[in-house]
């Protein structure tokens, strides 16, 4: 695989971005590329990342796992993948050669130490390789040695699902999350922080069911026609627990559950929809999902798109809250895919204008973007100048319409 200069790459995907001419003055591309904003998410190596790798651009130096992600999705409309697929080699250097766990890697790289122990990097970094690999048009680098242990990349990877397979495994067969932080909704009141390792998250399982699902393409891609079946049916049979134990019917959605005694955490959080951007859901369960709860104004519909949180719950806090209320762009994105996915065109289109005028607003005043969002009014409510998966409103408008998807795993 050619690799391309931090440099070099950045001017490409700007020569790449539709010119000024092709744009309205004012709208969220134009607003992009004026203040620009792609300029400072790709680092070139440093200290312990030896490889080139996506960050978060304002004060952020950290490689982290589901940012990464994200930011390749949208970056791929830019023809931007080596900066992916390096970001995913850095991770994959680590695995098993510096933890006594087979397949770890943790969730946050600096250049100067590993960070975050023991958190695991969150089950992304499969579906991020099939992106960088189409975007780049070459699954050939799976193959290429990495690390002192001279283990191929593609190994790597399948090491990182064999580490939750057999460190984070319930007695029911589901997953759990180490605490909230690890699971990337920092202060989710779903997830307990203290003990650690005791919730079962909906959002985990159908992060870990698409890992899968990407594992398999990978694996058929490289020619590995039974490795590939088998990662299907371990999806399968993933989704098949899901269904049967994370649905609650006197609830109409799914809920986390406590592994200490089985019982439903009944907290109404967007994660509990993970399973509609996922596909998972049944017709049935979406339609109660969407309507009785997803666009209800009293719960998660806002003019600003999808609150984290029911304004019903005890620690709703929409100014301060971080994912307890606020409007991300991420689960904007992803909720309004999850429409798309069960015919909610109207809504989806709907979802995706209120996240782009936000973003709009807040670049023509302070000429960037914020982690999120009150969902009242849309003023900022985190750090300033943030720019992640923020990247993926740019193309939301043109999904929404199209119900394209290059987070799509088929």
């Amino acid at each position: 695989m050619t690799r391309i200069s931090s440099g070099a790459l950045l001017a490409l995907s700007l020569a790449l971005a539709a010119p000024a001419a092709a744009q309205k003055e004012g709208d969220l591309a134009f607003l992009l590329r004026k203040h620009k904003v792609k300029e400072n998410v790709v680092k070139p190596p440093k200290g312990i990342l030896k490889h080139e790798y996506l960050v978060p651009a304002g004060p952020y130096f950290q490689l982290f796992d589901w940012d990464m992600y994200f930011m390749g999705v949208a970056l791929s409309y830019d023809g931007v993948g080596g900066p992916v697929a390096s970001s995913v080699e850095a991770f994959l250097e680590f695995v098993d050669e510096y933890a006594n766990w087979k397949g770890y890697a943790p969730r946050e790289i600096a250049p100067d130490a590993l960070w975050a122990l023991p958190e695991m990097c969150k089950p992304f970094l499969a579906q991020a390789a099939l992106r960088a690999s189409r975007t780049l048009g070459d699954f050939s680098w799976l193959s290429r040695e990495n690390g002192a242990s001279k283990q191929t990349n593609y190994a790597k990877l399948s090491h990182t699902l064999a580490f939750w397979e057999e460190n984070r495994r319930s007695v029911d067969g589901l997953f759990l999350w180490f605490n909230g932080v690890e699971s990337g909704v920092d202060n989710n009141p779903a997830v307990a922080d203290s003990p650690s390792q005791v919730s079962e998250g909906v959002d985990l399982q159908c992060y870990l069911y698409r890992e899968y699902l990407a594992m398999a393409v990978l694996a058929e891609k490289l020619g590995k026609a039974e490795e590939s079946g088998a990662y299907k049916r371990k999806a399968q049979a993933l989704r098949e627990l899901i269904l049967g134990k994370m649905w609650s019917e006197p609830d109409g959605m799914f809920l986390n559950i406590d592994s200490r005694t089985g019982s439903f955490v009944r907290v109404k959080t967007w994660t509990n929809f993970v399973p509609l951007w996922a596909g998972i859901a049944s017709k049935e369960q979406a339609r109660r999902m969407v309507l009785e709860h997803l666009l209800d104004p009293k719960e998660f519909w806002s003019p600003v798109g999808v609150r984290t949180l029911s304004p019903d719950e005890p620690l709703y806090d929409a100014k301060s809250g971080y994912w307890r209320g606020p409007v991300w762009v991420l689960s904007n994105y992803l909720m309004m895919h999850g429409l798309l996915n069960y015919g909610y065109k109207e809504q989806a289109r709907e979802l995706a204008e209120k996240t782009v005028r936000t973003l709009e607003r807040d670049l023509r005043a302070s000429g960037g973007m914020n982690e999120n969002y009150h969902p009242e009014s849309g003023e900022p409510t985190a750090g300033g100048h943030f720019v992640s998966w923020n990247l993926l409103a740019e193309h939301m408008a043109e999904e929404a319409a199209k119900g394209t998807d290059p987070a799509r795993i088929e």
